[in-house]
């Protein structure tokens, strides 16, 4: 195996580059882990208060609402559970070319397990339309509707900008340069 590849300025050699690769996974693998305990301690959070407000003073929408920010928290914190295992599982003392393939999966800007964020994202949604809907002035549903959306899109937009832009800094350069070796050990 070539030891001297040149990829680009940042990884002059194969080790190099893979230890840049996994000072970023063991990043990685801590966030998702203290992320994930985030979730859950929000997840207990939002149940006291489903528990501790008085369900005598609460419509039937606004218990459901509160259900749903409960379940929010305990699927993002599952999806955070999924994540920290696939870091858990990743393994250097692979062939050079199965590593290197998996390293450019792994940091891919678009992945299907970004289906994964949907269902908590919906369930937010959902529950934040039912705690601010009220009943008794049944038109009102719409312009809640319309408020929630107001606030949710543009923060999940807010959230996929900053992380594309924390890809491109951090994880777009290794995925680039795994993408050169391989096909570099290709030829």
């Amino acid at each position: 195996m070539k030891n001297n590849i040149k990829q680009n300025d940042s990884f002059n050699n194969m080790d190099q580059f893979i230890g840049k690769l996994q000072k970023e996974d063991k990043r990685n693998l801590l966030l998702t882990r203290n992320v994930q305990w985030v979730m859950w301690a929000l997840a207990v959070l939002y149940a006291v208060f489903f528990i501790i407000i008085p369900f005598d003073s609460n419509t039937v929408y606004e218990k459901i609402g509160w259900f749903l920010y409960v379940a929010t928290f305990v699927s993002f914190g599952f999806v955070f559970n999924y994540l920290k295992k696939e870091y858990k599982r990743v393994d250097y003392g692979l062939p050079t070319l199965k590593m290197l393939e998996n390293a450019a999966k792994r940091y891919k800007l678009f992945q299907r397990k970004l289906v994964l964020a949907i269902t908590p994202i919906l369930l937010i949604d959902a529950g934040m339309v039912l705690l601010t809907y009220k009943p008794e002035n049944p038109e009102t549903l719409l312009r809640t509707i319309i408020i929630t959306q107001a606030l949710i899109i543009p923060s999940v937009g807010i959230g996929l900008l900053i992380g594309i832009a924390i890809w491109r800094k951090r994880q777009k350069p290794l995925r680039d340069a795994a993408l050169k070796m391989i096909e570099e050990l290709k030829k």
